[in-house]
């Protein structure tokens, strides 16, 4: 997830639509330039049609990419909203992935609410060490250089975790296939 802010601490806990409407405000008076199919509008018409969504109470805005936007909820884990799957071509999630609790679909977004990560004195040891766990898988590391230490983090348990599954890839599209003809033939 690419950070476009620093991150925001609200006052009180809000709901997730007044967070995401807040977002869209402030970029606007910050002068962001609007990231392409990227609609605030759409996330908060989807979270305000979902029950479990819209009663979300939110702490903190963490920051966001070009489709997806991360908050933090008021009991400490990490809400992501993306407008579409965040793993890419629907692999499954693996052992270098941040633990997601839950995930789901609300309308037209995508929600997965998962385990917060402390990033605080991360080195680029850190970032390699991600690197080769997402290789030992089978896949490749994409878009995942050596001092992104913001695209990793530590659980409370000192595990290392890989924030953004977009940084992890299939190899080609064969092993993608592959991959989805094993887990098939297991059912």
């Amino acid at each position: 997830m690419i950070d476009i802010d620093t991150g925001k601490i609200y006052n009180h806990p809000v709901t997730l639509s007044g967070a995401i409407k807040d977002r869209k405000i402030s970029e606007k008076l910050e002068g962001f330039e609007p990231v392409r199919n990227f609609d605030f509008d759409v996330f908060v018409k989807e979270v305000d049609k979902n029950k479990e969504l819209s009663k979300m109470k939110i702490t903190k805005y963490i920051g966001r990419g070009a489709s997806a936007i991360a908050f933090e909820t008021a009991d400490g884990n990490v809400l992501k909203l993306s407008q579409w799957n965040h793993f890419p071509m629907n692999r499954p999630h693996q052992c270098f992935d941040v633990p997601v609790y839950k995930k789901g679909k609300a309308g037209k977004i995508f929600y997965y609410i998962e385990e917060k990560l402390y990033q605080h004195s991360l080195s680029e040891e850190f970032v390699l060490e991600v690197k080769d766990m997402i290789r030992k898988a089978g896949f490749k590391p994409y878009d995942l250089y050596d001092c992104d230490c913001f695209q990793i983090g530590l659980s409370k348990t000192g595990e290392l975790y890989l924030l953004d599954p977009e940084c992890a890839r299939y190899k080609t599209i064969f092993h993608a296939l592959w991959d989805k003809l094993k887990r098939f033939c297991k059912k």
